[in-house]
């Protein structure tokens, strides 16, 4: 939405409290471009008496203000950097001679990194560890701050990679999900076949399908980045259906999942935004999250271990499944599991699941949960609600499942579901954590199997 006012007729009361981007204008000429979480805030802040004398000659030079009001922080940011390279005002030069501006910078490599800068760099002129290979610029962009946060959400739906040098084993943004591990590798990991372990080179089929699927994660940023988010959207929506036609479920899965995390990143929603701040907290915050899950689910006992479980697969090849542990809130790492599913041919994550749970349950040295979380809707629900009753009916209140699309838990013994977003925040990014690990630890399985299924056989 975007109006405009004369300045000579400003009044705080005309200024919406959006975040936006507001633009002074001497009639048709653009003099200057800012971006506000709060336009009323920022833009008051022009119009005080103790200013400088650039921004009064600004605000003397301006004939009208127009503003253009958004959903979010990182979408004024985008268009901010959209419209300062398409006009270059003046002002915006004049009243950053203190300052640089922040870019992105894309290496022109098969596996490009991604990182920000204040210096783009022309020729000769380039950071020392990467003097071998030139770079595109995206921007520019007047927040660093704002910039990072943008790339760290954006990376959680495209893995890129930051290492520079290859290495032997997996980077640790790779076990974390935000590389694809891929990229950095000198070659495959040893070969578990192999008497002497000795490491082999990818298969030029299997470095082809990295790269094309590297490079549509870096074309999706730069398409978001430069304000292409409609058109990024639509190319995803139509590579889901096509994986949909050809049965590929989990791509078509993941590819929903990205459409999701894109509107999700621009509109900065609650399990964003929280991530900042819950992931370092969510451990001391446990037992406020505790007393909101007994609430709001009817769930009787204190709750102290959780345990989270996600399918991977592509087209029913490899199908993975991981079983993730949260104590008190906190993951505990030592007793993740993950199981390369043996009894289901073809594409069941249905029946997958019900090949885990049994699994699980036959180790009785593993402690028992106090709650379950399985990915996906009521189907999936009720897939392991069979296993449950017949192996350990004294779970059977204390399984849920959370659905992606519309961020619903499922409860067999309620026939109301309930939202996310209706729980306190740090409850909803709670469920939401233990979703996000099940299905990192899955598909990092998954990958694995895939990368040895292509190796060349002997």
């Amino acid at each position: 939405m975007s109006n405009q006012i004369k300045i000579t007729e400003y009044t705080p009361s005309l200024i919406p409290t959006d975040p936006g981007v507001y633009v002074f204008r001497n009639r048709s000429t653009i003099l200057y471009i800012g971006k506000a979480s709060n336009l009323r805030k920022r833009v008051s802040s022009y119009f005080r008496t103790n200013v400088s004398e650039k921004v009064r000659q600004l605000r003397h030079g301006a004939t009208t203000l127009e503003l253009i009001s958004l959903q979010s922080e990182i979408e004024a940011l985008i268009k901010e950097a959209e419209l300062i390279k398409r006009h270059v005002p003046k002002f915006n030069v004049l009243m950053r001679d203190d300052k640089n501006y922040a870019y992105v910078a894309i290496t022109n490599e098969a596996f490009s990194k991604i990182f920000a800068t204040h210096q783009p760099w022309h020729g000769t002129a380039k950071p020392h560890k990467i003097n071998q290979t030139e770079a595109t610029f995206v921007g520019p962009f007047t927040s660093s701050l704002s910039l990072k946060i943008t790339l760290k959400l954006l990376r959680r739906l495209f893995p890129y990679c930051t290492c520079f040098t290859p290495h032997a084993r997996k980077c640790l943004n790779a076990q974390l999900g935000l590389c694809p591990g891929y990229c950095c590798l000198k070659q495959n990991p040893p070969n578990p076949a192999s008497r002497d372990g000795r490491r082999e080179a990818f298969s030029p089929e299997l470095l082809e399908s990295y790269k094309k699927e590297y490079k549509t994660h870096i074309d999706a940023i730069i398409g978001i980045l430069t304000g292409k988010r409609q058109h990024i959207t639509k190319d995803l929506k139509k590579r889901m259906k096509a994986a949909i036609s050809s049965e590929n479920f989990e791509l078509a899965a993941a590819l929903r999942d990205q459409m999701q995390g894109i509107e999700d990143v621009i509109r900065h929603r609650m399990h964003l935004t929280e991530i900042g701040t819950k992931k370092k907290n969510y451990s001391a915050n446990w037992h406020h999250s505790e007393k909101n899950i007994i609430m709001a689910l009817g769930i009787e006992k204190p709750i102290s271990r959780v345990e989270g479980y996600d399918i991977s697969h592509v087209s029913g090849a490899n199908t993975t499944a991981s079983m993730v542990v949260f104590v008190d809130g906190a993951p505990s790492r030592d007793d993740y599991r993950m199981f390369k599913i043996k009894t289901v041919p073809g594409i069941s994550d249905v029946d997958a699941l019900k090949e885990v749970i049994h699994r699980r349950l036959t180790h009785p040295e593993w402690q028992f949960p106090d709650l379950m979380v399985i990915d996906g809707g009521k189907p999936q629900l009720n897939a392991v609600m069979s296993v449950i009753i017949k192996e350990a009916p004294r779970l059977a209140h204390r399984v849920l499942s959370l659905a992606k699309r519309e961020e619903e838990l499922y409860s067999p013994y309620k026939t109301h579901t309930v939202r996310l977003d209706s729980l306190p925040a740090d409850t909803g990014f709670f469920f939401q954590r233990i979703r996000d690990e099940s299905h990192r630890f899955a598909k990092r399985y998954h990958h694995k199997l895939r990368e040895i299924s292509y190796r060349p056989k002997n």
